[in-house]
């Protein structure tokens, strides 16, 4: 009897700590600030021109003779995993909701799940004086970060797959093998179909990982080595997915490594002023704010500056100012030119080329400290202040091989700026699993 009357009250005592906790109120205070943006910002793509992209690829992912070409933002073969990935927006637009508030919906949901996963997998530590959680919740309200993520692109399935590939490593919840196995199979073919080459970025990072470990003779559990068969799985069953892996990493290194000059670049940019002025009135919410407020006439007048005639010299200037020069491996000197353009380009209180990169540069003063936290990590595991576990050090050569990878491929700032956000997903995972003491019996060991 007694316990029958404890149930109720336990279940009533599990809720209320759920409201309370901080994991909580973060999740929704950040979704709802989402959902506001998908609101106001309806049926507006002028941040992300490929947003119609994917938008397209999404209305007709369903009928029986979709296919998927070698122009398509996503790589060909991956149909069936894309209508999976897709499905929980699917249901939405099937019960009454538009495509794009499906699509951004969806977009919100794995970037929130994939916080959520971050949060669970942190410690109590703190790190520059504030609590590890702050940090990583304060990575997702980065302006850039925030946008990226409220908007149907593939951003937000990036960071899903990506994190939950470490925590079901970090495996905090003590999942059976098995589970684990097959879900750690799942995330990673979720990561392949998102970005193939990301893919190939983690499995190197981790093999590497495995390797230091095995001439350091630290030892490895056994199970540790079975999971790592499981992101060979993903190449098997998407054969033509992994083919494109292995032809874009020779192209490239080919490139890089025989060829005296870089590829030549073109780039259109700068058009994303002119299509937000162009889309305010697809939105009367938007229209209205934008009119009451006077930014709609601010706009105008950004609009009006910013025009130059096409062919002159002007507008020559400022293409090139926002093209970014990739390296060469040839060229020791453009590796290092090129990673300071990744990290720190567009620069504050100058003029980078347009008035959103200019916008911008002010959130550089945000990534400037996760910068900091990134070299504070790094300088504790090499001088072994921290510990060192498996999906920390896979973690770390992975946001180390993303930057030297960027400073090779990157052709303009616009981009830039946007694949940073892959860069500030490593940082976290880093910072997630960040253990300061060895492992007790109360703290189970990493990995």
């Amino acid at each position: 009897m007694s316990d029958k009357a404890d149930g109720p009250d336990s279940k009533r005592t599990k809720l209320l700590n759920l409201f309370n906790s901080f994991n909580f109120r973060v999740i929704l205070a950040i979704t709802s600030l989402h959902l506001i943006f998908i609101v106001i910002f309806d049926k507006v793509t002028a941040f992300a021109s490929d947003e119609d992209i994917y938008m397209g690829v999404f209305n007709n992912l369903y009928t029986s003779d979709f296919s998927l070409d070698d122009g398509s933002v996503w790589q060909t073969g991956s149909i069936n995993a894309l209508r999976v990935i897709y499905l929980p927006a699917k249901l939405l637009e099937v019960i009454g909701f538009s495509d794009f508030y499906s699509l951004r919906s969806l977009s919100v949901f794995y970037s929130m799940l994939s916080l959520n996963l971050l949060l669970r997998m942190a410690s109590e530590a703190n790190i520059l004086r504030l609590p590890i959680r702050f940090w990583l919740s304060a990575g997702y309200l980065i302006p850039s970060i925030f946008v990226w993520s409220s908007l149907g692109l593939r951003e937000s399935f990036i960071f899903f797959s990506f994190i939950a590939i470490f925590y079901l490593l970090v495996n905090p919840r003590n999942l059976a093998f098995g589970v684990q196995f097959l879900l750690l199979v799942a995330a990673s073919t979720f990561l392949l179909v998102s970005k193939v080459y990301l893919f190939g970025l983690l499995l190197i990072s981790l093999l590497t990982s495995v390797a230091a470990f095995s001439i350091r003779k630290i030892r490895i559990e056994g199970k540790t080595l079975k999971l790592i068969w499981a992101f060979l799985i993903p190449l098997i069953l998407l054969p033509t997915t992994s083919t494109n892996l292995v032809t874009k990493a020779s192209v490239t290194l080919e490139s890089k490594l025989y060829l005296n000059t870089p590829r030549p670049t073109t780039i259109e940019g700068g058009q994303t002023l002119v299509e937000l002025n162009r889309q305010l009135d697809k939105n009367p919410i938007l229209s209205w704010l934008t009119s009451i407020s006077g930014a709609k006439s601010y706009l105008d007048g950004r609009l009006e500056a910013a025009y130059l005639p096409p062919g002159s010299k002007e507008l020559s200037k400022k293409i090139a100012q926002r093209k970014t020069q990739p390296a060469s491996l040839q060229d020791p000197i453009s590796l290092l030119v090129g990673a300071y353009n990744f990290l720190f380009v567009p620069i504050p209180f100058v003029d980078n080329g347009s008035f959103f990169l200019n916008a911008q540069s002010y959130e550089s003063f945000l990534w400037y400290f996760y910068y900091l936290i990134l070299v504070i990590l790094l300088v504790g595991l090499i001088r072994r202040r921290d510990v060192l576990n498996l999906v920390t050090l896979s973690s770390s050569l992975f946001s180390i091989g993303f930057i030297m990878m960027s400073t090779l491929i990157e052709i303009n700032d616009g981009t830039s700026v946007r694949h940073r956000a892959v860069l500030l997903i490593g940082i976290l995972v880093i910072l997630a699993t960040y253990r300061r003491e060895e492992p007790t019996p109360s703290t189970p060991p990493i990995f």
